[in-house]
């Protein structure tokens, strides 16, 4: 029939297994090795700060490093810079060094990856930043995850070894005191839906300023006047950076629902170099 082509199965299942990789690679990532911490901030010239790379897994990982640039959408998703292409942001990577390049971490071992700020030139004061990525080598690593797609009887049976890579914030933040103004500008509750699913909370940061935030959104209730405060949400490790300007995220509550005139507040705490500081908070009262 003009217009068609014949069906090619051995394709069609590459394209699966590429789907399938491309979802794994988004939803996995830390599945099989744990980065702490998950931010790096460094301010002086001269400072050094680590990365503590922890394999859980029965099988070795090995990872190559390199820098890269990366964004951030309203959701939080990062998304990778191509090479050559405009950075919304001052890059962190010319004034960092990191050793070693590559490391092998055994099965229930951990392993640290040291990062020292090396201002080069005359450095503007400003707040910079770029990606640490560890690149797996699939070669001598162990896959995460095995599957096969096809049955035994199948003439075309496709194997997939999955292996993970990861990419962690390094933020210089060179001669900067000023932290940024952050408001939470929208609560939406949304209702509990099936029989598994409880309420949630999507929430709006706005920010304002030349630096970003790091914090973490709580979600606390008090039914009546008379009873404790309750902690139903959190979300931690929350930055909203300068280029961005603006964070949406949605934040399932313990509960499916509230009772009328329960008091919900949510507040956008800060963390590490900003703890004890309150960015700003919200109360609600359910009707």
């Amino acid at each position: 029939m003009p217009g068609l082509k014949r069906f090619n199965p051995t394709a069609f299942l590459n394209w699966v297994a590429a789907s399938i990789l491309f979802c794994l690679l988004t939803s996995w990532a830390h599945a099989d090795m744990l980065v702490s911490p998950v931010r790096l901030l460094l301010q002086q010239p001269g400072e050094t700060a680590n990365f503590i790379l922890r394999n859980p897994s029965n099988g070795s990982r090995t990872y190559r490093l390199e820098w890269i640039e990366q964004t951030q959408t309203r959701d939080g998703v990062g998304e990778r810079i191509a090479d050559g292409a405009p950075v919304p942001h001052p890059p962190a990577s010319p004034h960092l060094r990191f050793t070693p390049r590559q490391v092998t971490v055994e099965p229930n071992t951990s392993q640290t990856v040291r990062i020292n700020f090396r201002p080069e030139g005359n450095l503007a004061p400003g707040e910079y930043r770029s990606h640490l990525l560890f690149r797996v080598v699939p070669e001598v690593s162990e896959p995460v995850s095995r599957s096969e797609i096809g049955n035994a009887d199948d003439k075309v049976r496709l194997q997939l070894d999955m292996q993970m890579s990861i990419a962690v914030p390094v933020v210089v933040r060179y001669q900067m005191d000023t932290p940024p103004e952050v408001q939470i500008t929208q609560v939406t509750p949304i209702p509990a839906t099936g029989n598994e699913q409880n309420a949630r909370l999507a929430v709006t940061l706005k920010h304002k300023g030349n630096t970003s935030s790091f914090g973490r959104v709580t979600v606390d209730l008090q039914t009546s006047m008379t009873t404790p405060v309750e902690r139903i949400g959190l979300q931690e490790s929350i930055s909203v950076f300068p280029d961005v300007g603006e964070r949406h995220l949605v934040l399932i509550l313990r509960d499916r629902s509230f009772p009328s005139g329960a008091l919900i507040r949510v507040a956008y705490e800060g963390t590490d170099e900003y703890r004890g500081k309150l960015w700003h908070e919200q109360v609600l009262q359910v009707r």
